[in-house]
């Protein structure tokens, strides 16, 4: 598969040239056509902050500081709003964490939908309608045209997250970034959502970046998993290498953490304290204060993202096997 996206040494924070705090330090990877790339960390790791970053949505505090974000021949690191507009929801778009605040609870459905058509294609008032009912559609939406005439509220958690996922892909992007899509759903809905969106992909030929803390989503959708950990990438590998032998201590920590189907033999494991603050850690290794495998080296010697076993990459200086 080639590459659709290439994220090369991004760096992202505030500052001047005296002193600039980095939210995003020297991140890389590459998402290639059709497949599922999960991003996976606790809060405060910079998930959303590298979504953000592709997306051009940086808070008006936050900005680019060096490295590249590579769509096609587009460095979109490079382009003014207005340039970024044109792709924004087009070639790339993004479904948000939670559906009924990035609804707008003044408006129908069907307005809210009609606007991605207004902006990005030539479309008649008539036109619009009937593509919106086709991507409502698409998403599983139950009587689509009578939705298009009812406000956010008066749909459940399930079905303003399938109309967030129809506004993204109705105009057929070929990235959808979907920014922890089913943190405020109950179990049965995450799992006709994650479902959906593994057959959307399919169907549309179309790349997914899943941003979410939880390892079972990678698990359930993904085909590559890059685990982040106070604005770095720290490992990156296919979902089957990654769940099979995890390189990083702070993934096998997440692993451990996550609770299991059956008896409870014991206590789940618990990584001891927290994510550090953005630009506390001046040298050594991010995660040292929380490695139970940590030495003097980890304190002193920041370690580099390095390559092993043709593609896998792991940021450690004792990397476990």
């Amino acid at each position: 598969m080639s590459s659709l996206l290439q994220v090369q040494d991004l760096q992202v924070g505030w500052g001047n040239k005296k002193k600039f705090t980095h939210i995003l330090d020297n991140v890389s990877f590459t998402v290639k056509k059709g497949e599922a790339v999960g991003i996976v960390g606790e809060s405060g790791c910079g998930k959303s902050m590298t979504a953000l970053s592709i997306m051009g949505l940086l808070p008006a505090n936050i900005e680019y500081d060096a490295g590249s974000i590579q769509f096609g021949s587009t460095d979109l690191t490079k382009l003014t709003q207005n340039e970024m507009n044109k792709i924004r929801g087009k070639d790339i778009s993004m479904v948000f964490q939670e559906p009924m605040t990035s609804l707008n609870p003044s408006f129908t459905i069907g307005n809210q939908l009609a606007e991605a058509f207004k902006y990005h294609s030539n479309y008649s008032k008539q036109e619009i309608r009937e593509k919106s009912i086709e991507v409502l559609k698409k998403v599983r939406v139950p009587d689509p045209a009578q939705k298009l005439d009812v406000y956010p509220h008066n749909l459940s958690g399930g079905l303003r997250q399938r109309v967030m996922i129809a506004i993204a892909l109705a105009c057929n992007p070929k990235i959808l970034i979907a920014d922890e899509p089913t943190t405020a759903l109950d179990v049965t809905i995450q799992a006709q959502i994650l479902d959906l969106m593994n057959d959307l992909r399919q169907t549309e030929d179309m790349a997914i970046m899943m941003i979410t803390h939880d390892l079972g989503v990678v698990a359930e959708t993904c085909d590559r998993a890059i685990v982040m950990y106070a604005g770095q990438v720290i490992e990156e590998a296919t979902v089957e290498e990654l769940f099979e032998a995890p390189y990083h201590p702070y993934t096998r920590g997440l692993m451990l953490s996550a609770p299991q189907l059956g008896e409870l033999k014991e206590k789940l494991h618990v990584i001891p304290g927290t994510v550090p603050d953005i630009g506390s850690v001046t040298k050594g290794c991010r995660f040292a204060e929380r490695c139970e495998l940590a030495t003097n080296l980890c304190r002193e010697e920041t370690p580099q993202l390095e390559e092993f076993d043709n593609e896998r990459k792991v940021r450690c200086w004792h990397k476990m096997t």
